[in-house]
């Protein structure tokens, strides 16, 4: 019964962290700010995936899921999370291993996002239990479909992020960790959520996150994976310029890096090994995606400009709520900060 409590109050605080990240200035979410904002971000499956999971065609499903790239599967079930963003239908008793993958992502990010208004902790007593069900069910069924395929590296992904949200159970986190890279596939979400569970905003500090970011950089499948280092630095400026408090040490030493030659020196170098790397392997869609986003907002947040214009470029219309979701017009109307990005840099409208 403790290790139970002590689950729901962890849980309980990485809610009360989502809800932070999508709340109005006042505590209020912000519902539909932004109805020219695409959800999918450009996944171009989604809006198939949608019409085959509202008709139940979980045979279509099925196909769907297994012809798009590791990565791409994962991003498709967040994207699906936001298109179709009441509770999904139950699957039925002979849902192969991607459909009990693709309800249980589902439960997931819906258990993870905080919905309605008010003081914080009403809002917490009143959806925690409420949520807590929804990820003890994604648990399970994420459990029962890698029992059934434990080589599905969305599935163990989609895992890995069920126990930041929960246990945190590093012994846990690792072992699943063991399964992606013995899996076969390459899945930049497994990278993500693994560095994410070091991340100063849950930590406090960096070292861990560094460690991972490092190791998943080291011999990367495509240059993707070389935007989880840019999203190391991002999470180091998110907490030092958004979540520490006015003239901290970590915000003054923020500030202080951003006019810092050797260290615009030291990104510009991880942006070569970006663009090398990419001539020596393909990324996927939601790779490239991802890798563009991120050095766009890394190269703009440290004024790098000359380096935050093509990757701007490669971006097109298709702007990510993350890592745009840190700044407050990337959290509000990230289309608007798009069209603003865009007219800064040069680049003419979309």
């Amino acid at each position: 019964m403790g290790m139970e409590i002590f689950a729901a109050l962890i849980a309980g605080l990485m809610l009360l962290v989502v809800w932070r990240m999508f709340r109005g200035r006042h505590g209020v979410i912000e519902r539909d700010v932004d109805r020219a904002f695409d959800v999918s971000e450009g996944q171009p499956e989604a809006p198939e995936a949608l019409e085959l999971f509202r008709a139940s065609n979980w045979s279509g499903l099925t196909r769907l899921y297994w012809r798009i790239p590791p990565s791409d599967r994962y991003h498709l079930i967040e994207a699906l999370s936001l298109l179709h963003p009441g509770l999904p239908q139950k699957p039925p008793e002979d849902a192969d291993s991607s459909v009990l993958t693709i309800v249980g992502g589902l439960l997931l990010f819906h258990g993870a996002r905080l919905q309605g208004t008010g003081p914080t902790l009403s809002v917490l007593k009143a959806d925690a239990p409420r949520r807590m069900q929804e990820l003890q069910e994604s648990a399970r069924l994420l459990r029962e479909a890698s029992g059934r395929n434990p080589n599905d590296s969305t599935n163990l992904s989609l895992q890995i992020l069920m126990e930041h949200l929960t246990t945190v159970d590093h012994a846990q986190i690792n072992s699943l960790i063991g399964r992606v890279q013995a899996s076969g596939e390459d899945n930049l979400y497994a990278a993500l959520n693994h560095m994410l569970v070091y991340a100063p905003r849950h930590t406090g500090q960096a070292d861990g996150m560094w460690r991972v970011a490092n190791e998943w950089a080291s011999s990367p499948p495509n240059a993707a994976w070389l935007a989880i280092p840019a999203r190391a630095h991002i999470e180091e400026w998110f907490f030092a310029m958004q979540l520490s408090r006015p003239n901290s040490p970590e915000q003054l030493n923020m500030i202080d890096l951003q006019s810092d030659d050797n260290f615009i020196r030291h990104i510009a170098r991880l942006d070569d090994m970006f663009w090398a790397t990419q001539q020596r392997g393909e990324m996927s869609g939601a790779e490239a995606s991802f890798a563009h986003n991120h050095f766009a907002f890394l190269m703009h947040v440290f004024k790098v400009q000359d380096r935050a214009k093509p990757h701007l470029e490669r971006i097109g219309p298709h702007i990510t709520r993350y890592p745009w979701i840190f700044l407050p017009t990337g959290a509000s109307r990230p289309t608007l900060m798009l069209r603003d990005l865009r007219r800064q840099y040069g680049l003419p409208p979309l």
